[in-house]
């Protein structure tokens, strides 16, 4: 293949020069941040030859592709087929953007980040392939094995990283290459209920706002989602109910596109009651700015099981969720209204919180047999 290299212009004191790219320890470039004005470089016998590359790294490697092949064609005596018009279309990185257009207008914010930053990861991964075309059923396999490598669940992580690729080769109308790449089972990991006695601790350490934001975490059942662009106009504390509602201003819409009601004790509505307001802020638990912010809520969560002496690799919010189901279903509330409470789709998610309990093995412990 014809050798044709990638130079950067940057801008000196004394004019634009050409630099060199750096590397890394696999031999790919490193293209630092930024657009860039990039120069192919090659060699015609003894004389150096120079075109421009593209802006981007994306259009700097397609150039390099297309002058290679140029190259070795004129070498062969070989006349190359005209590409047709539009094919420029299958660059990966503006495939990506167009594809992720259309995840971002109708998918939810935390779909989308997934499939940015997956699809971003394999671009990374492939290069330097630039073209969707170019891609084969070896390289997902490559990439998904690399992400086993990594310590990644083939039945949970891997099993949404081929999705998401299949979605997205997909969508171009090309031959996709995750076709070959065999199914992954799907596992799905069954919910973990926090303990009474594991409750108690962490409880004990709250501050009155942390009180008050699990203790309806806890409640409710509510998402994090749900929780982080909650609004007091949500609450109806008179009757004790909390609404789970869209909110356009933070483009969120409830998970399955329902919006629903949940219940709450006496207990946590006065706790609610109680807990202070931001003034000119309609949320009920904003982060210090007065925004909706998940990761502030996290870190919450986190601090207080370590204050509690708690591991905190094992509390986070979507485990109060958990938490809250299991209690339900053990508390004799029927499964359909527990599911409608915890807005699912489908009755076979509810189910899954119908799990033996660890107490409840405990006290089977307990029972002597007349031996």
């Amino acid at each position: 293949m014809a050798r044709v290299n990638i130079t950067r212009q940057v801008k000196t004191l004394t004019g634009w020069k050409n630099v060199s790219l750096d590397r890394d320890g696999r031999g790919r470039i490193k293209w630092g941040p930024g657009a860039g004005r990039y120069i192919l470089e090659w060699y015609e016998g003894a004389q150096r030859r120079r075109q421009a590359g593209g802006a981007t790294p994306a259009e700097a490697l397609e150039a390099q592709r297309r002058k290679r092949l140029e190259l070795d064609a004129r070498e062969s005596n070989v006349e190359l087929p005209v590409l047709n018009e539009g094919e420029d279309t299958f660059l990966l990185e503006s495939s990506l953007a167009n594809f992720l257009k259309d995840i971002r207008a109708f998918r939810k914010p935390l779909t989308y980040q997934k499939y940015e930053y997956i699809l971003e990861l394999f671009c990374e991964y492939v290069s330097p392939k630039a073209d969707a075309r170019q891609i084969t059923t070896d390289d997902v396999k490559r990439f998904l094995a690399w992400r086993k490598s990594k310590g990644f669940d083939p039945g949970t992580t891997l099993y949404t990283d081929r999705v998401i690729l299949h979605n997205f080769f997909s969508k171009l109308k090309l031959d996709n290459p995750v076709k070959e790449v065999p199914r992954l089972p799907r596992f799905r990991k069954k919910p973990v209920a926090y303990t009474d006695s594991e409750l108690k601790k962490f409880f004990a350490v709250c501050d009155a706002w942390e009180k008050a934001f699990f203790a309806l975490t806890l409640s409710s059942g509510l998402r994090r989602g749900e929780l982080k662009t909650l609004h007091w106009s949500d609450l109806d504390l008179a009757r004790k109910r909390v609404y789970v509602t869209a909110k356009a201003e933070y483009q969120f819409t409830p998970k399955d596109w329902e919006e629903r009601s949940v219940p709450l004790t006496r207990e946590v509505a006065q706790v609610m009651k109680k807990h202070p307001h931001m003034d000119g802020c309609p949320l009920v638990f904003p982060s210090p700015n007065g925004k909706p912010n998940y990761r502030f809520l996290h870190d919450r969560c986190k601090a207080v099981a370590k204050r509690a002496e708690l591991n905190p690799d094992h509390w986070y919010l979507h485990r109060f969720r958990d938490t809250a189901a299991t209690r339900w279903l053990r508390a004799g509330i029927d499964v359909r209204t527990v599911q409608s409470w915890l807005g699912h789709e489908s009755l076979e998610t509810t189910q899954k919180y119908l799990e033996p309990s660890n107490d409840t093995e405990r006290q089977l412990a307990r029972i002597a047999l007349p031996l």
